[in-house]
C-alpha cells in the first residue's frame, strides 16, 4: 500500500512540473492607463492623416511590417490629412502568457474616433509584444455601423 502510495505522488508531482510552463493572464476591462497601445495609437493616426506611411510603417510590429503597405497606403488616402479630434476607448483586452518561448503581451483595443470634419469610425488594434519585437500586429478602421 505505501508503494502504491508513494509511485502516485511522484506521478502527481512528475505530472505537474511538465505541467507548469505556460501560465496565462487576463485582463478585461482594464482602464485605460494600462493600455501601451494608447499613444502608439494616437502616433500612428497622426503619421497615417499626414500620409507618413514609413512612420506608419515603423509602428507595425516586425511580423506583419511587410504584408501592411497596402493597408497603410488606403487608411492614408482615407484620411487624407483629416487629424483625429477626440478618441474615446471603448473596450480592452490584455493578454499576457509567459511560456518556453518567452513572454507574449497582447493588447486588443477599440477607440471610437471622431475626425476633425465630424466623421466617427471606429478603431479595432491588436498590439503584441513577444521575442520578435512590439507593434501592431493588426490596425483596423472600421467604418459602418459597428
Amino acid at each position: 500500500m505505501k508503494k502504491l502510495i508513494s509511485l502516485t505522488l511522484v506521478l502527481v508531482v512528475l505530472l505537474g512540473s511538465l505541467t507548469a510552463c505556460n501560465f496565462t493572464q487576463n485582463l478585461s476591462g482594464a482602464i485605460a492607463g494600462e493600455a501601451e497601445a494608447t499613444p502608439k495609437v494616437e502616433q500612428m493616426m497622426l503619421a497615417l492623416a499626414e500620409d507618413r506611411a514609413a512612420d506608419a510603417k515603423a509602428f507595425m510590429h516586425p511580423q506583419t511590417a511587410d504584408a501592411s503597405d497596402g493597408a497603410i497606403a488606403q487608411m492614408s488616402a482615407y484620411l487624407s490629412g483629416r487629424k483625429v479630434s477626440t478618441m474615446e476607448l471603448t473596450s480592452i483586452n490584455v493578454n499576457t502568457s509567459t511560456g518556453t518561448a518567452g513572454t507574449t503581451r497582447q493588447e486588443r483595443v477599440n477607440y471610437q474616433v471622431t475626425l476633425q470634419d465630424g466623421d466617427v469610425i471606429c478603431l479595432n488594434v491588436l498590439y503584441l509584444s513577444n521575442n520578435q519585437g512590439t507593434g501592431f500586429a493588426s490596425f483596423q478602421l472600421v467604418l459602418g455601423a459597428v
